[in-house]
């Protein structure tokens, strides 16, 4: 194929996907006006009158967001060779590798200890690919299992599609799983965003947070929304931790930044062992 053809076929492909963009902010506009002062004290109320806790500040202030590209490619299965360290099996219905050390990985220690011994093993492209492109989340973590997100020049990821989770039992690391993205890149100018503030008032009218629970945080990430010509499209998405004040249960649901829609199928639970 000649170049002159490929930099057609890639026009085509990013023209479909701005097409497609175009058409999903046509079908979902949304008010960026400012929240009266007696709208939000009210909601506020209403929340406290539900039993429902928030953080000390919830940010009222507009940012930017973009929609992303990244190419859906099989990144991971040609790295196996160099993953000298680990035993690895790796899907390629779910484009996800497992990794086994080969010999004892102690994680022993404070917690400070801890996460430095892991971040040295994921550190080490003998036994995870990509390593140093995932941060450490820990909302999304538990004592045993450590969550890290895939970072980009626009934000962390949050997505089941760019995660590293490294389980550890009785001081060891057991084993890890990760999918990975690949690189990222923007494919329309930056678009003002909803606040923190509008995105968990969006929750609550949706009723989406019940009743005698804790909003924990809420941080922005991008999510992906779909996927156009072998291309998978993220967009800005506002993540919200939601922990049952009685059960001590976790719920991390996802907002649409742009939308303030709830994300379908985005929603799960973190058990705090």
């Amino acid at each position: 194929m000649d170049r002159k053809r490929i930099e057609w076929l890639i026009f085509v492909i990013f023209l479909l996907i701005d097409l497609y963009l175009g058409f999903e902010i046509w079908r979902s506009p949304i008010s960026l006006g400012n929240t009266s002062g007696l709208t939000t004290t009210s909601i506020r109320s209403e929340m406290r009158a539900d039993g429902i806790d928030l953080p000390p500040h919830i940010s009222h202030k507009q940012q930017s967001g973009y929609y992303l590209a990244a190419r859906k490619h099989d990144y991971l299965s040609p790295k196996a060779d160099s993953l000298t360290n680990v035993s690895i099996h790796y899907s390629k219905n779910d484009n996800e590798l497992t990794g086994t050390p080969k010999a004892l990985v102690l994680s022993s220690g404070n917690k400070k200890k801890t996460l430095q011994q892991l971040e040295d093993f994921k550190n080490d492209p003998r036994n995870v690919p990509y390593g140093k492109q995932f941060k450490y989340n820990p909302s999304l973590s538990s004592e045993t299992t450590y969550c890290y997100v895939q970072t980009t020049d626009y934000g962390p990821i949050y997505d089941n599609d760019a995660q590293l989770t490294i389980n550890v039992h009785a001081g060891q690391i057991v084993n890890y799983t990760i999918s990975y993205m690949g690189p990222i890149s923007a494919v329309r100018e930056p678009q003002l965003i909803i606040s923190a503030w509008h995105a968990v008032k969006a929750m609550y009218t949706d009723r989406e947070i019940v009743n005698n629970s804790r909003v924990l945080k809420v941080s922005l990430g991008y999510s992906k929304l779909t996927e156009v010509r072998g291309n998978i499209i993220l967009l800005p998405t506002w993540l919200i931790l939601v922990e049952n004040k009685t059960t001590k249960n976790i719920t991390v649901k996802r907002v649409n930044a742009f939308t303030a829609q709830i994300l379908q199928g985005s929603s799960y639970n973190i058990q705090k062992n």
